[in-house]
């Protein structure tokens, strides 16, 4: 299992940091600074993601967050597995992007340039998920779409989602051959990142998992938006 990891170590090490660094930059606080002149941590439900970013400037500057934090996902798993493809091999270079993906969802929730108070890492992980298995993400989308309209609260559909590719990854590789299509070249190694990347997802979630459970979790306003309505607060 840690076999590769063993081996490369120190080019891993230098992996994770470099995608925690990179994964560091908020965008909803850029954003929220650069365009509105103001914080979008001193507004709704206070948490620098694109979830807020919608609920309270509205949902083309969430639509925009949204983007920008999966591609914090994305391109640190790109490039990882590119750089590690040319130089160590195919295994490698796929352990190499699950790495890259759980440090820049670390980065996301946990940034040392915001004092560890980030966002909730639900867009960077989207981000990391459509890069290792993108056939699985595709197929997830109407699922999310559905419970989304049907709620109206993201948390909900990140912690479906969240769950989901936990119970998923492992169930691959225990029968891998029937599900090889869905969920490619996965290792025990690949299913421990995962497993590591989309906890850390719901742990940021576990005020909104209290608020679920009472009842007075917010709502996103998603449909209202999509009707031309809008709840932006600022």
């Amino acid at each position: 299992m840690f076999e590769i990891f063993t081996r490369y170590w120190w080019q891993f090490l230098l992996l994770a940091v470099g995608s925690y660094a990179f994964a560091n930059v908020n965008f909803a606080v850029l954003f929220s600074k650069i365009f509105k002149k103001s914080d979008v941590r001193d507004y709704g439900s206070g948490n620098a993601g694109a979830a807020n970013m919608f609920r309270v400037y509205g949902l083309r500057m969430g639509a925009i967050t949204f983007v920008c934090d999966v591609l914090k996902g994305v391109i640190p798993c790109v490039l990882a597995r590119y750089a590690f493809f040319n130089v160590c091999g195919t295994d490698v270079a796929i352990q190499a992007g699950y790495l890259a993906g759980l440090f820049a969802v670390v980065g996301h929730i946990f940034p040392v340039f915001y004092h560890f108070k980030g966002g909730k890492g639900v867009a960077t992980a989207i981000g990391v998920s459509f890069t290792l298995q993108p056939m699985l993400s595709v197929c997830l989308i109407l699922p999310c779409v559905i419970i989304l309209l049907i709620c109206d609260r993201t948390s909900i559909v990140s912690l479906f989602l969240s769950a989901f590719e936990i119970v998923w990854c492992w169930v691959a590789w225990r029968y891998e051959y029937p599900w090889k299509v869905m969920y490619v070249n996965v290792d025990a190694f690949c299913c421990l990142m995962t497993t590591l990347m989309f906890s850390l997802v719901i742990f940021a979630h576990r005020h909104n998992i209290i608020r679920i459970f009472k009842g007075t979790e917010n709502r996103t306003g998603i449909r209202k938006a999509l009707r031309g309505k809008s709840d932006k607060i600022v």
